[in-house]
């Protein structure tokens, strides 16, 4: 589960699906205006730390040689407590 401050809290389909979309189309994005390194934005993953802090979504992305192993989507939103 994410928290806010200590408090563990479980985040809810429509914040889940949110980022999805977020994210789907910040690499759409950048697949289009980066041309050079497009294939670098294949992938990513957003976890979500603690909601208290500013930084709490914190993004990662990458092409395909360096996609997690297991991941069958594009996107990928974690929790970490």
């Amino acid at each position: 589960m994410a928290r806010y401050h200590n408090h563990q809290i479980k985040l809810t389909p429509r914040y889940i699906e949110a980022i999805h979309e977020l994210f789907e189309a910040e690499l759409e994005m950048m697949q289009e205006q980066d041309k050079d390194y497009s294939e670098c934005w294949t992938w990513g993953i957003c976890t979500v730390r603690n909601m208290a802090k500013p930084k709490h979504l914190h993004f990662e992305f990458g092409d395909e040689d360096f996609r997690p192993a297991g991941m069958k989507s594009n996107t990928c939103v974690r929790e970490d407590c």
